[in-house]
């Protein structure tokens, strides 16, 4: 098949609409500020590098190198996405009884709500877990680097078609993708609020954090702008390879080039 770059995005493609579609989920929390079909996210943008240096104070990222260390940590689900992993895959290998039973047994009763969160995560997501929260956060941060600089056309391309395809192989549709995504969330919400785990439970095991299941959901339902609805889950997407530039900025090339 052949490759696709950016330079001939043409939203009326199939698998470009696919590429903009995963980041709805994180858009959709942030309606006011983003746009879905607009691959740099935001419109009448004054400097987009000037905006890109917000990102140093919410990711800790900078340099280009920074950033796409960033998203390839995210593309591999190494920043949120693997939390419990192995967890997940223990439950994946027992019933339902089984795993109750094994809750049953732990005496902390924090470590029990999150036992029974991980099998509510399961229920919905099975294995992959809190993977489509890494996954959407990437395809995130690729688009907000093409708009400030940061990720060149080609690696764009790239990138949101790798991160399609690992959407792709980890879930079985839209739905339970964006289920990932509000899962992990909600879970990260719970690890960095400043309150004690043991007043958090109740919300882990509820509604959710400040933006919850049932209003994420909501949200998404009533947004008539938001692609999901309407795009075929089992799109065909291209294999695209890897840019040269990409190997060379993880590998830290372009950073000894230009020393």
């Amino acid at each position: 098949m052949t490759a696709h770059t950016s330079n001939n995005f043409d939203p009326s493609l199939p698998h470009c609409q696919w590429w903009l579609a995963i980041t709805s989920p994180q858009i959709s929390y942030n309606r006011g500020d983003y746009d879905y079909d607009l691959p740099t996210l935001k419109r009448d943008l004054d400097d987009p590098v000037e905006w890109g240096k917000n990102f140093i104070d919410w990711w800790g990222i900078d340099t280009r190198r920074e950033w796409h260390e960033m998203i390839h940590r995210l593309a591999m689900a190494e920043v949120h996405g693997d939390v419990w992993a192995g967890e997940f895959g223990r439950r994946a290998c027992m019933s339902a009884n089984e795993w109750q039973q094994r809750i049953d047994r732990v005496q902390n009763p924090v470590a029990k709500a999150e036992m029974s969160y991980l099998d509510a995560a399961y229920r919905h997501v099975g294995v992959a877990g809190f993977k489509g929260w890494d996954f959407c956060r990437g395809s995130f941060l690729t688009r907000a680097g093409f708009c400030a600089g940061k990720v060149t056309q080609e690696e764009f391309a790239f990138l949101l078609n790798y991160f399609s395809r690992q959407i792709q192989a980890h879930f079985s549709s839209w739905e339970q993708y964006t289920q990932s995504f509000v899962f992990g969330r909600n879970y990260w919400e719970y690890m960095n609020d400043q309150d004690e785990d043991s007043d958090n439970i109740s919300y882990l095991l509820n509604n959710g954090f400040y933006v919850g299941f049932s209003s994420f959901y909501q949200c998404l339902e009533e947004d008539t702008d938001c692609p999901i609805p309407a795009l075929d889950w089992n799109v065909e997407l291209p294999n695209i390879r890897q840019p040269e530039s990409l190997r060379a900025i993880l590998s830290d090339e372009e950073g000894e080039a230009n020393a």
